[in-house]
């Protein structure tokens, strides 16, 4: 079933932070904690399917870490 799971989300997310890592914690790899939570928001997320968004669930105990929060792009804009 994790196979096919995988496979059936081959095209969806490719780019997004997240994907990489949740396929390998599937293939029954260990992750580092930077790459469990990426894995997690990118399963949160559903894959980012409509796009690289910030998920707006602050309740969320990772949402610091989140990889699109929007605070986070907002401080890259200011920074350039």
């Amino acid at each position: 079933m994790i196979k096919n799971e995988i496979k059936s989300n081959s095209g969806i997310g490719k780019k997004a932070k997240g994907r990489g890592e949740l396929v390998r914690h599937r293939r029954g790899e260990r992750l580092t904690l930077k790459e469990a939570v990426l894995a997690n928001c990118y399963e949160c997320m559903g894959g980012y399917t409509d796009g690289l968004c910030d998920c707006e669930i602050p309740d969320c105990p990772l949402y610091q870490f989140m990889p699109y929060k929007e605070s986070k792009r907002e401080g890259a804009e200011h920074h350039e």
